[in-house]
């Protein structure tokens, strides 16, 4: 049997690593737009690796979310199943898009991971209440996995629904990016 809490940590550092990026990508962006008026190399990185990052955070979360259920024997709730529902698509359709080259398939990745966000949000605020206030707990509808109980909290807020959310967030970003700055033909 594999190692629960080593599998949980793993996943909560690259999901921690994630976050970071985030918030260092949206400083940046800021400071791109308003201050220096030029991408900044990380943009045109982005840009530039955008295809390959983009099926490696979808695949990873794929892969992360497999591996709760498969190998651990977690039991997805009814929330993470729509939750799977986009971040499987997408490590598909990214891998299709990577092999192929198509940058086109940007605007459709910020789509499917705005929606996989609502779903993640939504679970999580009802993980976060349920531990906060736990008389609160127990209100999700499906009967045999309680969508309200986290089976993991890491680092003081990260759960199975940020774990998703960061990686939906993260596809999001750089999908945006690509659109923002489209590399130079050579």
């Amino acid at each position: 049997m594999p190692d629960e809490a080593l599998i949980v940590r793993a996943l909560s550092f690259v999901t921690l690593a994630g976050d970071l990026f985030i918030v260092c990508y949206f400083v940046l962006s800021l400071i791109e737009t308003f201050i220096i008026r030029r991408p900044t190399m990380l943009s045109r990185l982005l840009s530039q690796w955008g295809l390959l990052i983009l099926f490696f955070v979808a695949g990873t979360a794929s892969l992360g979310s497999l591996t709760f259920s498969e190998v651990l024997g977690w039991e997805p709730c009814k929330d993470c199943w729509f939750q799977r529902v986009f971040m499987y698509s997408q490590a598909l359709l990214l891998a299709f898009a990577f092999l192929r080259r198509d940058r086109g398939i940007a605007p459709y990745a910020i789509l499917l991971s705005l929606v996989g966000m609502v779903f993640s949000i939504n679970q999580y605020v009802g993980q976060i209440r349920s531990i906060l206030l736990p008389a609160l707990a127990g209100t999700c509808e499906d009967p045999l996995v309680d969508c309200s109980v986290s089976q993991i909290f890491q680092f003081g807020y990260i759960t199975i629904p940020m774990m998703a959310f960061t990686a939906f967030a993260m596809i999001a970003l750089v999908a945006w990016a690509m659109i923002r700055q489209r590399p130079r033909s050579a």
